[in-house]
C-alpha cells in the first residue's frame, strides 16, 4: 500500500507527480480498508461478532460447529476455559479446545442441541442442553451419538457471552 501511495505521489524517477482528486479518494478508501484488515490479520483472524443474547448462544454454537468454523467456535470460550469433551477428557484453554475440535471436525459431524435451558444471575449463567451428533461413516452409513451438557457462561466486556466451563460429557437421559 505504501508503494502504491509513493507511486502516485512521486513519479517513477522520484519527481513529484500529479495526484488527481479521484486517485486521492481511492487511496483513502484503500487505506481505510487495508489498515483495519491488516490489524485483523495480524491478530490471526477477522473480528467475530460476539453473541450478546443469551437465548441465541446455543444457536450460535450449533451453527459454528456445523459450519466447522474453528475460530468462531473458539471465540465462544474465554481463553482459559475448562472443557470436558464427550469422552470425559478435561482440556484447558484454546489450545486444548482447538486440538479437540479439529479432530472432531475431521469426521464432519452434525450436531443438534435441544432441550436448552439457562438460569442467569447478572453476568453469569448456568446452562444445560441435550445433544445428538450424527457422524458419517466411510461406507455411507451414519453413527448417532447422544449426550448432554452443563455449562457456565459469563458476559464479557464486549457484551458477548462466553463459556467458562463446558462439560459435554453428560449422558443423555
Amino acid at each position: 500500500m505504501i508503494a502504491s501511495i509513493r507511486r502516485h505521489l512521486c513519479g517513477e524517477g522520484g519527481e513529484t507527480g500529479q495526484l488527481t482528486r479521484s486517485a486521492f479518494l481511492g487511496l483513502l478508501v484503500t487505506a481505510a480498508v487495508a489498515l483495519p484488515a491488516g490489524r485483523a490479520l495480524a491478530a490471526g483472524r477477522w473480528r467475530i461478532a460476539p453473541v450478546t443474547d443469551l437465548d441465541r448462544f446455543y444457536d450460535a454454537w450449533q451453527e459454528r460447529f456445523n459450519a466447522f468454523d474453528l475460530d468462531a467456535m473458539l471465540d465462544l470460550y474465554v481463553a482459559d476455559a475448562v472443557y470436558v469433551n464427550p469422552e470425559g477428557k478435561h482440556l484447558i484453554g484454546h489450545a486444548g479446545l482447538r486440538a479437540d475440535f479439529e479432530s472432531m471436525f475431521a469426521v464432519r459431524p452434525v450436531i443438534d442441541l435441544h432441550d436448552r435451558h439457562h438460569i442467569a444471575y447478572r453476568d453469569t449463567a448456568i446452562t444445560t442442553n441435550r445433544w445428538t451428533m450424527t457422524i458419517p461413516k466411510p461406507d455411507g452409513s451414519k453413527e448417532t451419538l447422544t449426550g448432554g451438557g452443563i455449562e457456565v457462561v459469563r458476559k464479557q466486556a464486549d457484551g458477548g457471552w462466553r463459556f467458562l466451563i463446558d462439560d459435554a460429557s453428560r449422558a443423555a437421559g
